[in-house]
């Protein structure tokens, strides 16, 4: 899901005409070897769908520097990548090995230890041979902190999706009509409102970024007296991650508008084979904005589009 952002920002820096330097992968080479690689292949696929649309060539109009949302999405990406990774990782361990409590090691043998007290957990009777041993294998903190996160580093990506679509209705900086609206619809509101939306979604992946893993009160006569609450942090992980198709579709909706809008300035306006390719299937369920007009369809054929298309 966060990788539909490589399209978005790909049809954003064509509609407001922005500066690709920060997305030149030689500047990359700055940072350490581990975060290089992994910004770089966040870079190299931003690469693959800008190396042929006219941003490349001098535009004298173009400004020296982007605001930082688009200057850093590739860092906001990479994170929420490596931590997403990392949760993986986390869940898979967990559920391929053992959890239980009590451990139930079966053909260990009381050799192995030298300990009175571990030898009590051996039993070896009626032809069944090892060891039953108090385990807090079953903690889960590891996987809640990871998920935790994640969420973290998603209401980052939704920092920047926010705040690269409001820049891009403000006319000063796009260069196009305020709100982003049709030539026909001077008066209009066009995609004012919108706004509103966006950033109600934006406060709620704060607030579900907020950590609750070591919120936890005493049960089971104290001895129970932590949790990681993990069903709750996966909850808003999940809710963190749905609200993104909200906000991605409607970042995709002034996006298409602005590229329309700025075709309609400029002639040499070109979009990559991939981003073109998003762009021509949006734009077949989702008509250019001619007049001021409801935007819910609009925005859940957004979403569809969004969560089925195959990102390579």
């Amino acid at each position: 899901m966060i990788f539909q952002t490589r399209s978005n920002i790909m049809r954003k820096i064509k509609g407001t005409n922005s500066s690709i330097k920060e997305h030149n992968y030689i500047i990359l080479m700055l940072n350490p070897k581990k975060l290089f690689f992994l910004r770089f292949s966040i870079i190299r696929n931003v690469f693959y769908n800008i190396t042929e649309i006219a941003v490349w060539n001098f535009d004298k109009t173009r400004a020296l520097q982007d605001p930082l949302s688009f200057r850093t999405t590739v860092y906001t990406i990479s994170e929420a990548k490596r931590a997403l990774k990392e949760l993986d990782e986390l869940v898979n361990i967990q559920i391929n090995s053992s959890d239980d409590n009590p451990g139930v090691i079966l053909n260990a043998s009381k050799e192995d230890f030298d300990k009175t007290q571990v030898k009590q957990y051996f039993v070896d009777k009626d032809g069944v041979k090892g060891a039953i041993i108090p385990s807090a294998n079953f903690e889960p903190l590891p996987i809640a902190i990871a998920a935790q996160r994640a969420t973290i580093a998603l209401s980052h990506v939704s920092h920047n999706a926010l705040h690269r679509t409001m820049r891009l209705d403000e006319d000063r900086f796009s260069g196009l009509a305020r709100y982003l609206a049709g030539p026909n619809n001077p008066n209009g509101h066009a995609f004012g409102a919108t706004e509103d939306s966006m950033v109600s979604i934006y406060a709620e992946n704060i607030e579900l970024a907020n950590p609750i893993s070591m919120h936890g009160t005493p049960v089971e006569g104290n001895i129970e007296d932590s949790a990681s609450n993990l069903p709750r942090v996966a909850e808003r992980l999940k809710r963190a991650s749905n609200n993104m198709f909200d906000l991605y579709s409607m970042e995709l909706l002034h996006n298409t508008q602005a590229i329309d809008l700025r075709k309609m300035k400029q002639d040499n306006v070109k979009l990559s084979d991939k981003t073109g390719a998003l762009y021509k299937a949006y734009r077949k369920v989702v008509p250019f904005v001619e007049k001021d007009r409801i935007f819910s369809s609009d925005l859940e054929n957004g979403i569809k589009i969004l969560k089925n298309w195959e990102v390579k």
